[in-house]
């Protein structure tokens, strides 16, 4: 799994001296610098769950103009997080997948709301299978709330 992580930080090395944008190889060098350490603490076996959101907006807050020599990288980092996140959540309760995922007062919120549709999305984000949230939805929609 830290293979792909480590992936990821190669291919957005080789995609800085791939790139002809002076502008894309300085995001893509930050980009390196806030994975390193991330890296290296999953190296480590240390919990990084709470971490790759950080990451994910660091990625989605800024705009690579020609992703093309980055795109192999961005591919990495996004199975190393679907990798990560599956084995990080895999033996927890749903209301511990919510709280690791720094989503369960959100969570309780929606469901004194009965908003189903945010209760659902969560459900999903916190990688709870269709059937159980089908089941806690139901539940939900038939207590007097």
């Amino acid at each position: 799994m830290n293979r792909e992580l480590a992936n990821a930080v190669i291919l957005l090395e080789q995609g800085i001296q791939q790139s002809n944008r002076p502008e894309d190889r300085k995001l893509a060098s930050d980009y390196l610098a806030a994975l390193a350490p991330l890296l290296a603490s999953a190296v480590l076996e240390e919990d990084i769950l709470s971490r790759l959101d950080d990451i994910e907006r660091l990625f989605g807050h800024s705009w690579i103009v020609d992703p093309k020599p980055f795109q192999n990288a961005f591919d990495s980092w996004r199975k190393f997080r679907e990798e990560y996140e599956a084995f990080a959540l895999g033996g927890m309760t749903v209301n511990e997948r919510l709280y690791a995922l720094s989503t369960l007062d959100d969570y309780t919120k929606a469901v004194k709301e009965r908003n189903f549709d945010r209760m659902e999305q969560l459900l999903r984000r916190a990688r709870v299978d269709q059937p159980s949230i089908l089941r806690i939805i139901t539940n939900a929609k038939e207590s007097n709330g």
